[in-house]
């Protein structure tokens, strides 16, 4: 039966291998699909880098995260940790990066470490139905909270020297995980956070805001979706007419009426307070309801601070209740628009880069699009393959024309958001997701000396939308949400070169190392950022273990508990391990 097996799995691989075979022979001398790449123009991209940071030395600072948890029977323990990595850049007619002079940043570190009786476990994820906390998926959504919050607390942090900040992991992506929770944790009607012991104590109101309009610096879309934040938002400096709201949003006056109306209806679902009462001719905020950013934001970075310093413990907020991870990822959102609106007032360079991603956006959303703007005019239909990462890795080998570096037309993060089937847009969910936030790209840096068909990885970069350079690559795009059709004014390349995206990709492929496997085509401060976290999170779980062993071991020896610390399985091990040794 075994040799059956074996024969019938033998025939069924030769099958996938002729199938992937097939495919990779309809991306050869496919330069038709060439026009979905760009090349760097490096004298352009020069000329950016002077405009943006000016002639002189600056910064480039590289950040990651690691975590880990483990288990001594009834505790847990969870652990992460962030670090960074920065050189000095050079620019003047040319720009230099001094990677050999690369150094661990002293001052950028976040580590946490977070222990937790198994029965609490529940509490950390309260609300969340259907959660098995014996899943390792769900444990590791503890110490990844973590990890994020430490990796957007640095980043945050590092703006203050940095003219360059380095992410792994892509911004568009963090943002949109993060928001969902903060969307669950806003309908639940409650949060833990009101009650954290630091100085600023937000309110329901301030988390609705925080993620709905973000930091000030933050455009807000003004679709149907998204008008009632855009009100609120123009609200901010004081009164306005109805007519006023109208003009400043170019919208009519019937929708800011209507959109506002909106707002009283979620008031008295929620029973807050967002608008003054009274509304003859115009509105207003709510007293105090103005200084929701001031407040949120000094909680976060308040709360992200404690907890780095391990001055508490970063879940309990006394005997009897801890936050939730939906608490502590709202924390790191509001860090994150908090890192986005220092890195527009400084004029830092976020660049957030995504290895491993799954993204099918090219496929999905991108290429039908740029079709339909004639940006790609293919000879014959483009080849099936939903994985964008595999699409254009193939592409770029079976076609030399492509020459590395290179990078893909940059796209509005809402294209992640939407498919196009049957001749028409549709949301990939039930709403496209916010606009003119980030622009996304996937690049390639490398190609072999030795042969011209072995490239480095394919990987994906995401930057802020920038308000002055994107404005005018905005593009009408028709969409059909769950609600109804809308109209999305979505950040698409096309034709014109972004000036901000070519900066990028020739600082990223100044930026691997081709003497390391794992920095090929990569980058050098993260590849350094990410060995430097790893160790410190191996060398953390055994110090934690070993003092969670002491003090257990300790209750359990006096008070003649057995079995808290070790298993009865581990301890037939040792037994079995000790008996084996004597004989």
């Amino acid at each position: 039966m075994s040799a059956d097996i074996a024969g019938e799995l033998s025939r069924q691989t030769r099958e996938l291998i002729s199938r992937f075979e097939t495919r990779a022979d309809s991306f050869r001398n496919r330069g038709d699909l060439a026009a979905l790449t760009v090349q760097v123009d490096e004298s352009e991209a020069e000329d950016s880098a002077r405009l943006l940071f000016g002639v002189g030395e600056h910064v480039a600072t590289g950040i990651d995260g690691s975590m880990d948890f483990d288990e001594r029977l009834q505790m847990m323990l969870f652990y992460a940790n962030s670090t960074a990595y920065s050189c000095h850049f050079t620019v003047g007619d040319h720009i230099r990066f001094d990677l050999e002079g690369a150094r661990r940043e002293s001052r950028l570190a976040a580590t946490a470490a977070v222990p937790l009786w198994a029965e609490d476990l529940g509490s950390v994820f309260n609300g969340e139905p259907e959660v098995d906390i014996e899943l390792e998926h769900s444990m590791e959504r503890i110490p990844n909270c973590f990890m994020t919050l430490g990796e957007m607390y640095l980043a945050v942090r590092a703006c203050e020297k940095a003219k360059v900040v380095f992410l792994d992991r892509p911004l568009s992506g963090t943002f949109s995980t993060l928001s969902r929770d903060t969307r669950n944790l806003i309908k639940r009607g409650e949060s833990r956070l009101t009650k954290w012991g630091g100085g600023s104590h937000p309110s329901m109101v301030d988390i609705f805001l925080a993620l709905n309009l973000g930091a000030p610096s933050m455009a807000v879309p003004t679709r149907s979706l998204y008008l009632p934040a855009a009100v609120i938002k123009a609200l901010l400096p004081g009164r306005k007419t109805f007519a006023k709201i109208a003009a400043e949003l170019a919208v009519e006056e019937s929708r800011v009426r209507s959109a506002v109306r909106k707002v009283r209806a979620r008031e008295r679902r929620s029973g807050w307070s967002i608008l003054e009462r009274g509304e003859e001719e115009g509105v207003e905020l709510a007293s105090g309801v103005s200084g929701y950013w001031e407040r949120v934001s000094q909680l976060s970075s308040e709360y992200s601070r404690a907890v780095f310093a391990a001055e508490v413990h970063p879940l309990a907020l006394n005997s009897e209740e801890y936050l939730t991870i939906l608490d502590v990822n709202t924390l790191a959102l509001i860090q994150l628009e908090l890192l986005c609106e220092k890195a527009r007032q400084r004029g830092v360079l976020l660049i957030g880069i995504a290895k491993d991603t799954t993204a099918t956006d090219i496929s999905r959303s991108v290429l039908p699009f740029a079709l339909s703007e004639g940006a790609v005019r293919p000879g014959s239909p483009p080849p099936r393959l939903k994985n964008d990462r595999a699409f254009l890795s193939i592409l770029s080998s079976e076609n030399p024309s492509i020459r590395t570096p290179w990078r893909t037309l940059s796209y509005d993060s809402s294209f992640s958001t939407v498919v196009h089937i049957g001749g028409r847009f549709r949301s990939a969910r039930k709403v496209v997701s916010r606009e003119k936030l980030f622009a996304r790209s996937f690049f390639q840096l490398r190609t072999s000396k030795h042969d011209q068909a072995v490239r480095s990885q394919v990987f994906l970069f995401d930057r802020l939308y920038d308000y002055d350079s994107d404005s005018g690559s905005t593009r009408k795009l028709q969409v059909e949400e769950n609600a109804g059709p809308t109209e999305v004014d979505a950040y698409f390349e096309g034709d014109g070169l972004s000036r901000r995206s070519n900066l990028i990709l020739h600082i990223l492929s100044m930026n691997d190392n081709p003497e390391v496997f794992e920095a090929f085509g990569y980058n050098q401060l993260l590849f350094l950022a990410d060995k430097a976290v790893k160790a410190e999170v191996r060398l953390l779980r055994s110090s934690l273990r070993g003092i969670a062993d002491l003090r257990v071991g300790g209750v359990s020896r006096r008070r003649r508990i057995f079995g808290l610390v070790t298993t009865y399985r581990e301890q037939r091990a040792d037994a079995e391990h000790s008996r084996s040794r004597t004989n």
